[in-house]
């Protein structure tokens, strides 16, 4: 049975943005919390019309716990609204809500108007570079100061690092008055911490730069799915703040996403072929059957995403995190895997011929049955990684470590290669 049945006959269709933003809100005034990542996850899913199960498997959760969390969140919505919510009927409800309520105006916006203006704020931070978590403190602490939990970040750019935000005409113009009278200083110093060691702002203002303008109008539409995902090839999106975006079969071909925030996004399907993708953020996202053929992932952050049949023939992911991602029959033929971080990852059947895995981390991944032919794993750490099955005819193992006698002899026998005269296979117990 699916979740939901997307049908829109007496009311306006509501973005995936205004459906997250009013749940969250909903939430907020019954328990003084917002979604959790689970409650998130099952919205999106009743938005792109998903099966619980479908859920269940993209997070690695049981199905039974994905229906306890949306019973939960479906009582509190009831209670909140004044009517039974449930799964089949949670977004007409939710848009006739917004319509009826008092938040909202006619062109679906906030009564505090958005700006279509794009707010700069540039800050100087006593670290090399702010984590995801680091990002989204600041980015609540601006939204408490402005009085304006609408305030969102489209973009984050180097240099200084330099913000890009949407939200109020009202909101945004606060911070701009703070920063003038210097209030907006003394303010984020409180946000000083091990993780923050200082912030310096040196700008908070309107943006004027057309090419920014352009930049962060763009991301906005494809936030809110307004935009044609085939047109999105050679796109400059460094920086963008793509979290939880609906990028399924979206044709990014080299696309440049340097840098960008895609936690959580779906892009099942998604063509990425020589997309660049250096230090870009990904964890927990949907890749599953995605096209990476010679994409650029060195240093990217994909813990916990899904790789399923992704294709990344070719792709370079050195210091890649790959930590608890699924890769299970993906194809990493040729790829470049140098120090990645594989803890935990699931590799099995994966296509890993020669791929250049030297200095990777493998401490328990799951390589059953995966391709090893003629793949390079000088020196990685092996620690509790399953190989049984695999295909290993001409992979070097040369110094590579967490590998038992046993796993060695074995290993040897299948035609492995570690470089020591134990490959002398006249020596090899068969």
């Amino acid at each position: 049975m699916m979740i939901n049945e997307l049908k829109m006959t007496e009311t306006k269709t509501l973005s995936w943005t205004e459906l997250e933003m009013l749940v969250n809100d909903l939430k907020k005034k019954h328990t003084n919390k917002g979604l959790t990542d689970v409650e998130t996850t099952i919205l999106r899913g009743i938005f792109d019309d998903k099966k619980y199960a479908d859920l269940a498997e993209e997070i690695s959760q049981e199905e039974q716990s994905i229906k306890n969390a949306a019973h939960k969140l479906w009582k509190i919505l009831s209670e909140q609204m004044g009517e039974k919510i449930d799964s089949n009927n949670l977004i007409t409800a939710l848009a006739r809500y917004r319509d009826n309520s008092q938040t909202f105006d006619h062109n679906n916006k906030p009564q505090t108007q958005q700006s279509d203006k794009v707010f700069e704020l540039v800050i100087e931070v006593g670290i090399d570079e702010l984590t995801p978590e680091n990002n989204d403190k600041i980015i609540s602490f601006l939204q408490k100061i402005a009085r304006d939990e609408t305030i969102k970040p489209i973009m984050k750019l180097k240099g200084s690092i330099r913000l890009f935000l949407e939200g109020s005409e009202d909101g945004l113009q606060r911070l701009a008055d703070l920063h003038q009278s210097g209030e907006l200083q003394a303010l984020l110093n409180e946000l000083k911490s091990d993780d923050i060691p200082e912030i310096i702002v040196t700008k908070a203002e309107f943006t004027t730069d057309a090419k920014v303008i352009e930049k962060a109008e763009l991301i906005k539409a494809i936030r809110e799915g307004t935009i044609d995902k085939t047109t999105l090839q050679q796109v400059d999106l460094s920086g963008a703040i793509l979290r939880g975006a609906a990028l399924i079969g979206a044709a990014l071909i080299e696309a440049d996403l340097i840098e960008a925030d895609l936690i959580e996004a779906d892009l099942r399907g998604a063509i990425l072929r020589g997309a660049f993708l250096s230090r870009a953020f990904l964890i927990e996202a949907n890749l599953r059957g995605a096209i990476l053929r010679g994409a650029f992932l060195r240093g990217a952050d994909l813990s916990r995403t899904n790789l399923s049949r992704a294709i990344l023939i070719e792709a370079d992911l050195s210091g890649a995190i790959l930590s608890g991602a699924i890769l299970r029959r993906a194809n990493l033929s040729v790829a470049i895997l140098r120090e990645a971080i594989l803890s935990g990852a699931i590799l099995r059947e994966a296509i890993l011929s020669g791929a250049f895995l030297g200095w990777a981390i493998l401490r328990e991944a799951d390589l059953r049955e995966a391709d090893l032919r003629g793949a390079n794993l000088i020196e990685a750490d092996l620690s509790g990684a399953i190989l049984s099955g695999a295909e290993v005819e001409n992979a070097i193992f040369t110094g590579a470590t967490g590998i038992t006698p046993e796993q060695k002899q074995d290993l040897i026998r299948r035609g492995a290669i570690f470089g020591d005269n134990s490959n002398d296979r006249s020596k090899v117990l068969v």
